[in-house]
């Protein structure tokens, strides 16, 4: 009955006879199916009429509103809640900015309140099926532990499913940078053997690589954590880690903010702002972001050299300055070991979410589909259960 599903939410079928032409079964199976499907209200039906004579004929609709996520992310020091339905579209959202000094008790709280509140937003006739938090730092999704986070140093192996036990859906715990990229293979449909990497420098800065398909370490959520890879320079700068010199002591938007408005005094310092105006500056005009520039290519060319990606997206706001993206092609372009044969192809994505609700919450949705419609749960879980 999926495939069915999939048909018609597609726009491949309006009808049952496109739906009997299209899978070469009979017609009265497709009713059967289409009926168990209506019933369940994953399908709705409406009457067309016809402009001449004859019977009015029967139009078949995926029911969007069926099931709804709620998914929790962060956003510099805020956390953000939204309401998704099933087309991925956000129908409202809710945010809070928990203190630098919140500890577990604090964060559970919020994320408590965040998700009660974000509940009611939904539609009367929405399934809310599941809560996903999409979140920044180390965690150990299997066991449902955010374990750190460098904007919350004090936030300790936070047990997320606990946080959120007896709210209702399943919880599902997954690292942001993860669901940004499975969602940009969602979306662009890469081919399977191609190997991605995913870097994103704003207020942190991560990568996430894919290889065969699969998101590599996703379900650990503990890869690619490069904003705290030491620079060995002895500086003695801190970091929100505990750690010194590490990489985005020079270059996260957290560290590197107050210097660029030392040249830009009105620069907005939030990741979609800064976006914007980056695209317009000529930033290297600062002798900090040239500095932070050059660690991240060194960086990012290293790590070309370990991963031998195929592919390289560039994502955040440093990235939409056309300056800054021209150096990462042309340091990218020298990167591989043997040029001739390891070109890699570089490009640049917009912020602002898209493609992280997408990622983090198709496996979620797939799997309330399949236990509507009554089949095998082929989409292998991730959830943690409260």
């Amino acid at each position: 009955m999926m495939t069915i599903v999939g048909l018609v939410r597609d726009g491949k079928a309006a009808t049952r006879g496109d739906i009997a032409e299209l899978l070469s079964i009979r017609s009265t199976s497709v009713s059967d199916m289409v009926g168990d499907l209506l019933a369940k209200d994953l399908l709705r039906e409406s009457m067309i009429k016809p402009r001449g004579r004859g019977r009015p004929a029967a139009a078949l609709n995926y029911n969007h509103r069926r099931f709804g996520a709620a998914i929790i992310s962060v956003v510099e020091r805020t956390l953000v809640a939204k309401a998704v339905d099933l087309g991925n579209r956000v129908l409202d959202e809710v945010r809070v900015a928990p203190p630098a000094t919140a500890d577990n008790t604090a964060m559970a709280a919020a994320l408590r309140d965040l998700f009660e509140r974000i509940a009611a937003r939904f539609p009367a006739d929405t399934e809310i099926c599941s809560v996903v938090l999409s979140l920044s730092g180390l965690l150990d999704s299997e066991r449902g532990l955010w374990c750190f986070s460098s904007r919350w140093p004090r936030l300790r192996n936070l047990d997320v499913a606990d946080a959120l036990r007896d709210m209702g859906p399943e919880t599902v715990l997954v690292r942001n940078i993860d669901a940004e990229l499975a969602g940009l293979r969602l979306h662009e449909h890469y081919q399977a053997d191609e190997t991605v990497m995913l870097l994103h420098w704003g207020y942190g800065i991560g990568a996430a690589y894919s290889a065969n398909g699969h998101i590599i370490n996703r379900r650990r959520g503990r890869f690619g954590e490069i904003g705290h890879w030491r620079l060995g320079d002895g500086a003695g700068r801190p970091c929100t880690c505990g750690n010194t010199d590490c990489l985005e002591t020079v270059a996260a938007l957290w560290a590197l903010g107050g210097r660029l408005r030392e040249v830009f005094p009105d620069l907005p310092l939030d990741e979609t702002a800064l976006a914007k105006r980056l695209s317009r500056l000529d930033v290297l005009r600062s002798d900090a972001m040239t500095e932070a520039l050059e660690q991240v290519l060194r960086l990012t060319t290293n790590l070309c050299r370990l991963l031998f990606p195929d592919r390289v997206v560039l994502t955040g706001p440093f990235v939409q300055n056309p300056h800054i993206y021209s150096r990462f092609v042309a340091a990218l372009e020298v990167a591989p070991l043997l040029k001739s044969s390891d070109a890699i192809s570089v490009s640049a994505i917009e912020t602002g979410g898209r493609y992280e609700i997408a990622g983090a919450l198709h496996d979620p949705f797939e799997r309330a589909l399949r236990r509507l419609a009554g089949e095998p749960q082929a989409v292998r879980s991730h959830a943690l259960r409260a």
